[in-house]
């Protein structure tokens, strides 16, 4: 269209006009094609100058927008960020709304005017807006008063609200851009294999990690294929497989650990669900570690353990032995020796404690769990506070009980938790002073079962919580140098409490006391 246009237009030529921005609207292109919705407006309307006043503060980086619009010598379009605080086109931005000045020097708002209007009698000001936001402000001028009209106005309107949804919509598909080729550099930043798939198993991306390994496994997964039809004879993705198959209502992530048979390799895996409400889509990312090195070294060393406490104990027995065969033929007046006999006595005791726990610990972690019977709680709370009183009654402690809401039955393996109930029990009368108090609450709630030792022993410091459950961590803590441990047991009832599904914690404040417990699900 001329910029010789009648002012006012007729409606077959403004019906062409707004099909022609909306045809242009359509395209995401926004470097070129706001300019030319801009310039196919104003010289409809027969401005002489446009000029566009750009929010700072959209989310939308106008340069990017801007910087390859390529404008003639004589251009009447021109842009730039900001300029909305005053004038007319900050007037229009306040009152979110498009204005009309038909006579620059006749109107009443002319005091607010500024250097956007010289050489200008009468203007448009019509501001783009989406979804409540402030994108930016168009300003029309013309040189001579009454060019522009209500048709004008209206007409510019229309079309700035059909690009204002362009630039919206610009936007989103920037952010979409954006956050793509963000994610594809996390995904290749990964040296895990990664795999992103659609709701039906078909991968959409994978990264050089995951080419690597499925080319290794000679299995040949690309980008476009169905996971199903190339790994469905492999044992690591038999819970992958039914995952996608049928997800499990009310869960969006999975952690779990698989083997594949065929590569005698151990994973770590990670799936998520991912979904793109605005397009209707979404599917699964899986991320699988490989941790098969850290099961043979794990296994290494629980081997190394289980023999080298099995060989230590005959030796030390051996001792303890001579030992006592030294003390019963010593001399009444060598006080001395029988001193040092004691000292290797306690020295042998502590090592052979020490082996009989690591022992324990193996067992623990490599026996499977006997969950094929129900514990009747109230007994087992009962065997737990015969075996653990004769200790407290040691040191005139007060063991109370608080149990409440006991359920009939637990279903786990009563010799490991009745193993680390006595524990955390033991360790609470260890580490109470003489006529301390230890209290032992097990109560359910909703879905769990909760057993807390609390005392008014030492207490530890904030620093060592974090540890405590590691093992052959001990807390050095004041007063607490004479108490002798290996530093085994807060490991050992982690281990149980975790195989069972559980969690372990503590608080505790140094000179006010500490309190542990767990809680194990009673499904």
């Amino acid at each position: 269209m001329s910029s010789r246009m009648l002012r006012r237009l007729d409606p077959s030529s403004e019906l062409e006009l707004l099909a022609e921005v909306s045809q242009l609207v359509t395209q995401f292109d926004m470097q070129r094609v706001l300019g030319k919705v801009i310039r196919l407006v104003a010289n409809a309307v027969g401005s002489t100058h446009a000029h566009l006043f750009l929010h700072p503060y959209y989310e939308l980086d106008w340069r990017n927008i801007f910087q390859t619009d390529r404008l003639d010598p004589d251009t009447i379009f021109t842009a730039s960020v900001g300029g909305l605080e005053h004038g007319l086109p900050g007037l229009a931005a306040q009152e979110r709304r498009g204005l009309l000045v038909r006579d620059v020097m006749m109107d009443d708002r002319r005091y607010v005017f500024g250097d956007e209007m010289r050489d200008s009698q009468s203007a448009l000001a019509v501001p783009l807006i989406c979804n409540q936001d402030m994108m930016a402000v168009l300003l029309l001028l013309h040189p001579k008063p009454e060019h522009f009209t209500d048709n004008h106005l209206r007409l510019v309107q229309i079309a700035m609200n059909q690009a204002s949804v362009a630039v919206h919509n610009a936007r989103l598909e920037n952010h979409v851009r954006s956050g793509r080729h963000q994610f594809q550099a996390v995904l290749h930043a990964v040296n895990n294999p990664m795999l992103v798939l659609d709701r039906n198993g078909i991968v959409e991306m994978m990264n050089a990690a995951a080419d690597r390994f499925f080319d290794n496994a000679q299995m040949r997964l690309k980008s476009g294929q169905k996971l199903q039809d190339i790994v469905r004879d492999d044992s690591a993705f038999t819970r992958i497989l039914g995952i996608i198959a049928v997800p499990p209502k009310d869960e969006t992530h999975w952690l779990f650990k698989a083997h594949s048979e065929n590569l005698n390799m151990h994973f770590d895996v990670l799936m998520s669900e991912w979904e793109n409400p605005m397009q209707g889509e979404s599917g699964f990312v899986i991320m699988m570690h490989d941790v098969t090195t850290l099961i043979e070294l794990d296994r290494f060393k629980n081997d190394m353990l289980r023999m080298a406490s099995h060989d230590l104990r005959s030796p030390l027995a051996l001792i303890t032995g001579y030992c006592d065969v030294i003390e019963m033929d010593l001399p009444p007046d060598m006080p001395n020796l029988l001193q040092y006999l004691d000292a290797v006595r306690r020295t042998t005791t502590r090592m052979d404690n020490l082996l009989t726990d690591l022992l324990r610990i193996e067992r623990i972690q490599s026996s499977p769990l006997e969950l094929h019977q129900q514990i009747v709680v109230e007994n087992l709370l009962a065997t737990i506070m015969e075996n653990s009183l004769p200790g407290a009654v040691q040191k005139n402690q007060h063991l109370i009980t608080d149990f409440h809401d006991l359920p009939e039955h637990i279903v786990a393996d009563s010799i490991m938790i009745r193993e680390a109930m006595e524990n955390l029990v033991s360790n609470a009368i260890k580490y109470t002073p003489d006529g301390g108090q230890i209290i032992v609450r097990v109560f359910s709630r909703e879905t769990s079962l909760y057993f807390v030792v609390e005392d008014n022993g030492v207490g530890i410091g904030p620093e060592h919580l974090p540890k405590l459950f590691t093992s052959f961590y001990r807390a050095k803590q004041a007063g607490t140098e004479h108490i002798d441990g290996t530093g085994v047991g807060l490991s050992l009832v982690k281990t149980v409490v975790e195989r069972h599904q559980g969690k372990v914690w503590v608080e505790s404040e140094v000179g006010v006391g500490s309190q542990f417990g767990f809680w194990l699900p009673l499904g």
